[in-house]
């Protein structure tokens, strides 16, 4: 069974992304801004009280894959191609997930800590999606 965990947003400028989704949604900053390294991109995550329900991200370079899917989509109204990147799920057994969706023609990159995996969008619409190993509620 799958929840949402959180979904990323591309932004052009973190902190004015930043101050605009805690002024005018309400949100407020959960934790440090970070750099994820695996994707080339910094990130600050948002939500109500220590619940992360977003994270708008900026590309660290120009050769990381965010930086490439705002480029393809910039255009007159979006000259930036800032909006969603990618939807993270919980899931209760990731590798059972990757197996279903392989067995259905489906891609997925698996992480080699198995507590996540990443459904290439050709194999759900379009739709980057991150799947993430539930935490047992306490």
């Amino acid at each position: 069974m799958l929840s949402i965990h959180h979904y990323n947003v591309a932004v052009h400028d973190l902190d004015e992304a930043v101050a605009d989704y805690t002024s005018r949604f309400g949100m407020a900053i959960i934790g440090e801004r970070a750099h994820n390294a695996l994707g080339n991109f910094d990130y600050q995550a948002l939500g109500f009280g220590d619940q992360v329900i977003t994270r708008l991200i900026t590309p660290s370079s120009e050769e990381s894959p965010v930086a490439r899917l705002m480029k393809e989509r910039s255009n007159a109204l979006n000259p930036h191609g800032e909006g969603f990147y990618m939807v993270a799920f919980d899931c209760d057994d990731v590798a059972a997930f990757c197996d279903q969706v392989e067995a259905t023609g489906g891609r997925v990159q698996r992480a080699p800590s198995g507590t996540n995996a990443w459904v290439h969008p050709t194999s759900s619409h379009f739709v980057f999606m991150e799947v993430v190993q539930r935490t047992p509620s306490a």
